[in-house]
């Protein structure tokens, strides 16, 4: 009983902090996101990416350029939404999202890591925690981004997601060059 009076509560207490234009585009974004196969499509061959093979290629060999475009990337749209939203409506975005697709994700991150395992012969596990993380707050940004009707990189990156790819890099000097995606 406590739980159905706290989610109701919760939703009462979401809906204030939204206007309806927001809201609405809130709730696509949500029913849009829960509709995804996420990372179906991870490892078959691209013509508009790069694509690696292997969780420990996207993490290791790329970790460091993935740390300095989406570092970068997350600041720029950080400091934008706190010139129009604020830090509860922020949360409450990365909130929703997660609660919408980090179970999904997770077993497909799981379902990916068994794929490649069985193709490549190499254990891909162990950071599953941290994959669902990013692609939790990739999602969340992109969110964000349509909120505050700008198209940047975070939709950028959703874009590819979406598609069942994990847009999990960069390769070239930003803003040149292109996502390396699973």
């Amino acid at each position: 009983m406590k739980i159905a009076t706290f989610a109701s509560n919760y939703q009462v207490r979401v809906f204030m902090l939204w206007t309806p234009k927001q809201q609405t585009i809130i709730n696509r974004f949500i029913q849009e996101i829960k509709q995804i196969e996420w990372l179906k499509n991870t490892g078959i061959p691209s013509e508009k990416y790069w694509v690696v093979d292997t969780v420990w290629e996207a993490c290791d060999t790329y970790g460091k350029e993935m740390l300095e475009v989406w570092g970068y990337n997350t600041e720029k749209i950080e400091n934008q939404a706190l010139q129009k939203l604020n830090d509860e409506q922020i949360n409450a975005v990365f909130e929703a999202v997660s609660l919408a697709i980090g179970n999904e994700v997770y077993d497909a991150i799981c379902d990916m890591e068994d794929r490649i395992g069985e193709e490549t012969g190499e254990d891909q596990s162990g950071i599953e925690e941290e994959i669902l993380d990013f692609i939790k707050r990739d999602t969340a940004w992109a969110c964000i981004e349509q909120l505050l009707g700008i198209s940047g990189f975070f939709t950028r990156v959703y874009a590819v997601n979406r598609t069942g790819r994990w847009a999990c890099s960069w390769v070239g000097k930003y803003p040149a060059g292109n996502f390396i995606i699973m």
